[in-house]
C-alpha cells in the first residue's frame, strides 16, 4: 500500500509553539515515489521531534531499522542496520533556499513542511560507497564463502590460440 502524499506533510502553522512528536514507518512503498532511488527495500522507524519557535523550526530525526543492500563483493543481499540522528533547522526568509546540509530557508507565508525528501536523503546517505557484508564477531568476512573461494582461485592459464590471419599479417611486416 503506497503512502499518501500528505503523510509526510506537517501543517506547522496550526501547531502551538513548543515540542511536537511525529512518527513514520518507512517501507518499500516510500522509495517508489523517488526516481533512481538507491534503496528499494527497507524497514525504518522514524521518530521526529519537531520544535516550533517564532523564528525557527528545529527537527530532530531518529532513524532505527534496516535497509537491504547487495554486497559489491559477493552479490548476496544483506540487511544493514540503521540507528542514527539527524537535525534540520528551518528558518523563514523571502525565498526558499538551502543554506547548508542541515539548514534550509522557507518563505514567510509557507504553512506546511514536507519532510519526505529529507527522510529519503538522510536514509540514502547512509549507503556506503562500497557496500560489503560486515565482518562477523570473529573478524571473518560475512560474504558468501563459496563466492570468496571462487574469487581467490587463480585463473586458469590457457595457451593463446594463434590466429592464422595474424601470422599472414606478420609475414607482410617482414
Amino acid at each position: 500500500m503506497a503512502d499518501s502524499p500528505n503523510t509526510y506533510s506537517i501543517p506547522f502553522a496550526g501547531l502551538a509553539e513548543g515540542s511536537h512528536r511525529f512518527e513514520y514507518e518507512i517501507g518499500d512503498s516510500f522509495f517508489e515515489r523517488f526516481e533512481h532511488a538507491v534503496v528499494h527495500h527497507a524497514q525504518v522507524h522514524v521518530d521526529l521531534d519537531f520544535n516550533k519557535s517564532p523564528s525557527v523550526l528545529t527537527l530532530v530525526f531518529h532513524f532505527k531499522g534496516f535497509i537491504a543492500l547487495s554486497c559489491d563483493r559477493c552479490l548476496d543481499d544483506f540487511n544493514m542496520p540503521l540507528d542514527f540522528h539527524q537535525t534540520l533547522m528551518v528558518r523563514f526568509g523571502d525565498e526558499a533556499r538551502e543554506e547548508s546540509d542541515d539548514i534550509i530557508v522557507i518563505p514567510h507565508g509557507e504553512l506546511v513542511l514536507d519532510v519526505a525528501q529529507h527522510i529519503y536523503e538522510y536514509i540514502s546517505l547512509q549507503v556506503p560507497m562500497r557496500v560489503v557484508h560486515p565482518d562477523d564477531p570473529q573478524g571473518r568476512s560475512g560474504c558468501n564463502p563459496d563466492v570468496i573461494r571462487k574469487l581467490e582461485q587463480e585463473p586458469e592459464h590457457h595457451d593463446p590460440i594463434e590466429d592464422p590471419r595474424w601470422e599472414a599479417l606478420k609475414k607482410l611486416k617482414k
